[in-house]
């Protein structure tokens, strides 16, 4: 198994977001519901996981900590509350 280069994956990450982009204004734009039309922000929860994919996930096995996507919380709790 050979491991990609920097420049492979900076590639693989421009590329997915640039089609990401891409398929959401045609979503937006071919969407037959135009009485209940489709928005920018209907993508965010969709945006956040190609976030993650291009970001921490494409970073796996390098030596330096990946950056933080643009446009994502530095930390999200997962945790519950615990109970009282």
């Amino acid at each position: 198994m050979t491991m990609a280069s920097k420049e492979e994956c900076d590639r693989y990450a421009s590329e997915l977001t640039q089609r990401f982009e891409e398929f959401t204004k045609w979503a937006i734009a071919n969407w037959p519901k135009k009485e209940f039309p489709l928005l920018p922000s209907d993508f965010s929860e969709a945006r956040r996981e190609i976030s993650e994919i291009v970001g921490p996930k494409l970073g796996e096995g390098e030596n330096d900590a990946p950056g933080i996507p643009a446009g994502t919380a530095q930390y999200r709790d997962v945790n519950p509350m615990p109970w009282p």
